[in-house]
């Protein structure tokens, strides 16, 4: 060992007086890149040399065999923690760039503060289960209910947490279930041929589900490029299968149908543990989505993984909803209060509805502390607002306002609190009622976020709005027998990024809007009362 520093000693003084050679006579002055190759590689030379004769050109466990007693010493606990403290990280990867296809400096970059209000759920112990039903988030119960046992359900809105336990519904979710669900359709506008359209689009994604659980969006038409307003984007959307799992799930839920009743209960199961399996150290749920995709997909998967959890109380979802909403929150601009693509990025409109609606769900399903993150969105919000009243929106600041814009920003406000009656409202309501939608012209996108924002402002021009929504939307439905039976074809807006399970699960969310969320306006008729 001794001869082993002398030799390394050597080397490094030979090193260290080359250097100050090459330096001191200029000699890097000329050639300099040539001349800076040639001497990294004799500087790692002299090194690896070094290295050889410290360590052995092997390291000492490499083919030797372990001899001698092992023991190893297991530590169970007998009594559970006194508190909940969530766990930083289950994911499969160390690289969050791996999981994202995102640059690393972005995906690495994610600052590590949180809101100082924000209080993760409180998480009570639970037995794990044994045997190969530990896998399985779907409850064997469950399971076997079917859309007749559904039928029959009690107009309360609760469902089966494990043995013996229900779980009372939140009220925005309640008229999902049950008589509940019928009832309100009828009275908000729905009709046989909405229900009839939302029940065909789920068989087909039932249908369209893979194997693991997942949607795939190539599989599907995703990743198609269709130049739109001029923009290539090199085919955004191939490997979206996070987001379009999300939106199929979306679909399913507001329905009614969770990993634990239903008549899809296995389709949920299997989708909600593809997207807790793949989650990423970080918290994303991007999957394998490109950067420009893949904020939109983490949305898109924790909104479905927020109301599944609100809807069941299962608590073994409580953990992964926690690490997907903390990345959704450091993902915010703590100078514009926006969302874009990278963390700290100062935010678009479009990108900024789906996070919103994660804090919405996230509220439902019981996370606090998200009262900062709130009010730093109402700024981004008057950022990009325009108007007399401030009710229109374009998708960045200082750019003319659009009807998908404002639609998604009327959304947003609704949700952060804005009351119908806000003057900024009804000049939105305004600008949507010169866009009803045109069968010629279909929208996904536009449609959604337009159907929502009518629903919820209420009045007049949502009787309008809905009636021109059925019309242009129904049609569209593919209805000739056969494998796209069901489906919605993607549209030349931004369906080609989705593709059909994207344009498939956006139709069936518009058309499940009479109960998908309990309306905000003051002018409807009350459910429960209905039903009594």
């Amino acid at each position: 060992m001794q001869t082993s520093w002398i030799v390394w000693g050597i080397l490094t003084a030979l090193g260290a007086v080359s250097l100050t050679v090459a330096v001191r006579t200029k000699w890097l002055q000329s050639h300099t890149l040539q001349k800076c190759v040639l001497l990294s590689v004799v500087l790692h030379t002299v090194l690896a040399i070094g290295c050889i004769f410290l360590g052995g050109l092997s390291p000492a466990s490499w083919g030797r065999e372990e001899s001698g007693r092992m023991t190893m010493v297991v530590v169970i606990a007998e009594e559970p923690a006194d508190h909940f403290v969530p766990v930083e990280s289950t994911a499969k990867t160390d690289d969050p760039a791996a999981d994202n296809n995102v640059p690393a400096a972005v995906a690495t970059d994610v600052p590590a503060t949180l809101p100082p209000d924000f209080v993760p759920l409180l998480a009570a112990p639970t037995e794990e289960p044994s045997g190969e039903s530990a896998d399985v988030l779907v409850d064997s119960t469950a399971q076997e209910a079917d859309a007749s046992a559904e039928t029959d359900s009690q107009n309360t809105a609760s469902t089966p947490v494990n043995a013996g336990k229900t779980h009372t519904i939140p009220e925005a979710y309640a008229d999902r279930t049950g008589q509940r669900r019928a009832a309100a359709a009828a009275a908000r506008g729905g009709s046989q041929e909405t229900e009839r359209a939302v029940q065909a689009a789920l068989a087909w994604l039932s249908a369209a589900q893979s194997e693991d659980g997942r949607w795939s969006a190539a599989r599907y038409g995703g990743g198609v490029e269709r130049s739109v307003q001029g923009q290539h984007r090199q085919g955004v959307g191939a490997k979206s299968d996070h987001g379009v799992s999300g939106l199929a799930l979306l679909a399913f839920l507001g329905a009614g149908n969770t990993h634990q009743q239903g008549s899809y209960a296995e389709n949920v199961g299997r989708g909600v543990r593809f997207l807790v399996d793949r989650q990423s150290s970080n918290g994303a749920l991007s999957g394998e989505a490109e950067f420009f995709a893949a904020l939109y997909c983490h949305g898109m998967a924790t909104i479905a993984l927020a109301e599944c959890c609100a809807m069941t109380g299962d608590e073994s979802l409580r953990q992964p909803l926690e690490r997907a909403v903390r990345y959704t929150l450091s993902m915010q601009s703590p100078a514009t209060g926006g969302w874009r693509y990278a963390a700290g990025d100062r935010g678009d409109t479009s990108q900024f509805g789906w996070q919103v609606m994660v804090l919405s769900s996230a509220r439902n399903a019981g996370l606090k502390g998200l009262d900062q993150a709130e009010a730093r969105a109402r700024l981004f919000l008057q950022s990009v607002s325009s108007g007399q009243a401030g009710g229109l929106a374009s998708y960045r600041a200082r750019e003319q306002p659009s009807v998908a814009m404002t639609a998604e920003a009327l959304v947003c406000r609704l949700f952060l609190g804005v009351p119908p009656e806000h003057p900024s409202v009804t000049e939105a309501v305004g600008m949507l009622a010169n866009a009803l939608p045109d069968s010629a012209k279909p929208n996904a996108y536009t449609w959604y976020y337009a159907t929502l924002a009518s629903f919820h402002a209420g009045g007049p021009q949502w009787s309008r709005w809905n009636q021109q929504l059925q019309r242009a939307l129904l049609p569209l439905q593919r209805h000739e027998a056969g494998a796209l039976t069901g489906s919605w074809d993607p549209d030349s807006a931004w369906g080609g990024h989705g593709g059909r399970v994207y344009a498939t699960a956006m139709a069936a969310m518009t058309l499940e809007v009479y109960y998908r969320h309990l309306p905000m306006h003051r002018q409807v008729a009350n459910v429960t009362s209905l039903l009594q």
